[in-house]
């Protein structure tokens, strides 16, 4: 089979905190997570966007809790594009930090056609996937070269992220409490990176210029001189500061690095990165 815009679909969770444009693909369709502040609920994205997300958190007494969509939701999905599709793809957020794809997994189970991808990544990382699948599928490719990619894509890709603060991911259970109190303590500013599905500390400096460096040269690491390198920046309504992110990595000399999106982070991952948070992703081709 070839992999096009005629045969296939793409279906993505909101965790990917897609921009506008990927949004309104016609191509892609996204199924929700949910935010809890107190007993109220919000469907990420659709209910709550990003700006009332985050001037909501910054008076909330109590982390907001977040859950899954149900495996029900991502059938009803799967169902209506496969009467139009010949496969679809279903791009999830790192399985090790939430039961997303396990509810997609279960749907996945009661249909044929549709085959289940954990990114290992969450927000923009997801949708600079989803932009490299988009692209093959503009100019059809034949189906083992399209899922060969995706393979690629999840295991030589950079990932980088730098919270302005820790308290989320300690409350959130997503980093550990020695961690936590280090950086507290000291204003050691980490750069956080994600290794396998799970969040890693990557590199520990004084400042916000020295973290942003620290993220550009981890992009330096990981590809080669000569090479063409699409990235996507994410931000947690930190405009300037993404910026100056940009600046640095695109005004590296020995490499071609295309920005191919930028993302504002969603209610989701914002509960646990915090407002203000920056992340990078990078995929050498």
């Amino acid at each position: 089979m070839i992999v096009n815009r005629q045969t296939t679909a793409i279906v993505v969770d909101s965790t990917a905190d897609l921009p506008d444009y990927l949004a309104a693909d016609p191509n892609i369709t996204m199924v929700p997570l949910t935010v809890y502040f107190g007993e109220e609920a919000f469907l990420d994205w659709v209910e709550m966007k990003p700006p009332e997300f985050y001037q909501r958190l910054a008076t909330a007494p109590q982390l907001p809790r977040t859950s899954q969509p149900s495996a029900g939701a991502f059938l009803e999905e799967y169902k209506r594009l496969r009467e139009r599709y010949d496969r679809v793809y279903s791009v999830h957020l790192s399985g090790k930090f939430s039961g997303t794809i396990a509810s997609a997994e279960v749907a996945r189970s009661q249909i044929d056609g549709v085959k289940v991808v954990d990114s290992s990544l969450a927000t923009g990382g997801i949708g600079l996937l989803v932009d490299r699948l988009l692209e093959r599928m503009d100019r059809g490719t034949p189906e083992q070269e399209f899922e060969d990619y995706i393979e690629h894509f999840v295991k030589e890709k950079v990932f980088y992220f730098l919270p302005t603060t820790l308290d989320q991911l300690h409350k959130g259970g997503r980093i550990g409490g020695a961690a936590h109190l280090m950086g507290t303590l000291l204003n050691i500013k980490p750069v956080l990176t994600i290794e396998d599905g799970v969040i890693e500390v990557y590199k520990k400096v004084r400042g916000l210029r020295q973290a942003l460096e620290a993220m550009r040269d981890g992009v330096l690491e990981r590809t080669e001189p000569g090479s063409t390198i699409h990235a996507s920046l994410s931000h947690g309504l930190n405009e300037p500061v993404l910026m100056q992110l940009r600046e640095l990595i695109e005004g590296v000399p020995d490499r071609e690095i295309r920005v191919r999106l930028t993302s504002v982070v969603g209610a989701v991952i914002g509960t646990y990165v915090g407002p203000g948070a920056i992340a990078l992703c990078c995929i050498q081709e």
